[in-house]
């Protein structure tokens, strides 16, 4: 939040709004001259008009680091970037400004989505109304597949935990997402050490048992050599094509896939997406287009639903934050 600043320049007071942000590992400092100290005394530190500016000044510089210190590939380019950079502090904001208990509803309400629209993907028949009334009412409607609702308990409990650790990713780490996952569900439990075919898809090449350990090893090493040199959107979304194309799990890897994703993303102070149940289609072709090398899809896929998400979850709650600041100020 930008604060005010009185410099005394050859005896005369002046003041700035000032703001200290951390950019990689340094701290710059973003600055407005605001006018004579008497006049700046009319002005509002956290008024929309200086919040917008100081929003663009920011993902201006946060662009501009991100650009000399990564690679990204088309279509994932500045312009693309910039808006990701300002979409994911105002995203910040909102966790910064608005009230504890408003964020927790937030988290509850983006989490039950998350979890309806990665088990649909899955064909899990529960409604967002049923997965809803599973996770914060304990209540259960008639008729049921059991397996449905432990799918939601357990998927919602791994995004929580996942939220809340600093967990290298690692063999034991990603065995151990999808061991929360099959909780009551399968007891099929580490990587498999059978074969297995897509349905509808016969002639998909995935790893064989033989090769699924030596297979994750080589792609745990590619996320390490690209962890800190790839654009973060990026590199979640290749890491979760190899993982798909690996299948090391006799169920639950599209799942796991999608919470090691967002793990990803996460962990680089970006937040979570959902790809929703009607895009299965798409994201399917994406993820075949990615076993050939062919990125560029997937990427595309990728940064219209990160900006779906944004607009569907957290645009109106950083309007909401805004509108609260407005009324403080008043």
């Amino acid at each position: 939040m930008p604060y005010l600043t009185i410099k005394q320049i050859k005896g005369k007071p002046y003041a700035y709004l000032e703001q200290s942000i951390r950019i990689g590992k340094q701290v710059k400092k973003i600055s407005k001259y605001l006018g004579p100290y008497t006049k700046a005394l009319q002005v509002k530190e956290d008024s929309p008009e200086y919040n917008a500016e100081f929003l663009s000044k920011q993902t201006k510089l946060r662009t501009t680091h991100l650009l000399n210190t990564i690679s990204h590939q088309f279509p994932i380019t500045t312009e693309e970037i910039q808006k990701l950079e300002q979409m994911n502090l105002q995203y910040q904001h909102i966790k910064s400004r608005l009230h504890p208990k408003n964020i927790t509803d937030l988290n509850k309400r983006f989490i039950a989505n998350y979890v309806f629209e990665t088990n649909a993907l899955e064909g899990n028949s529960l409604t967002l109304k049923n997965v809803g009334e599973i996770l914060f009412e304990q209540r259960i409607s008639k008729g049921k597949d059991l397996r449905e609702i432990y799918d939601a308990q357990n998927s919602y409990q791994t995004f929580l935990w996942l939220q809340q650790t600093k967990t290298n990713i690692n063999h034991e780490f990603i065995i151990k997402i999808h061991s929360q996952l099959m909780q009551n569900i399968d007891d099929r439990l580490g990587y498999r050490n059978i074969p297995i075919i897509l349905l509808g898809k016969p002639f998909t090449k995935l790893s064989t048992p033989e090769t699924v350990y030596e297979d994750m090893t080589n792609l745990l090493l590619w996320y390490e050599q690209h962890e800190h040199t790839m654009h973060p959107l990026e590199l979640a979304f290749k890491f979760h094509a190899q993982f798909e194309q690996i299948h090391p799990f006799c169920d639950g890897n599209g799942r796991v896939g999608r919470l090691l994703l967002n793990y990803i993303l996460m962990k680089k102070n970006y937040f979570p997406i959902i790809i929703r149940k009607n895009s299965r289609n798409q994201y399917l072709k994406t993820l075949e287009a990615a076993d050939r090398k062919k990125y560029t899809p997937l990427l595309r896929f990728a940064l219209i639903n990160y900006k779906k998400t944004f607009r569907n979850f957290f645009e109106i709650y950083y309007k909401y934050a805004q509108k609260e600041k407005e009324s403080k100020n008043t």
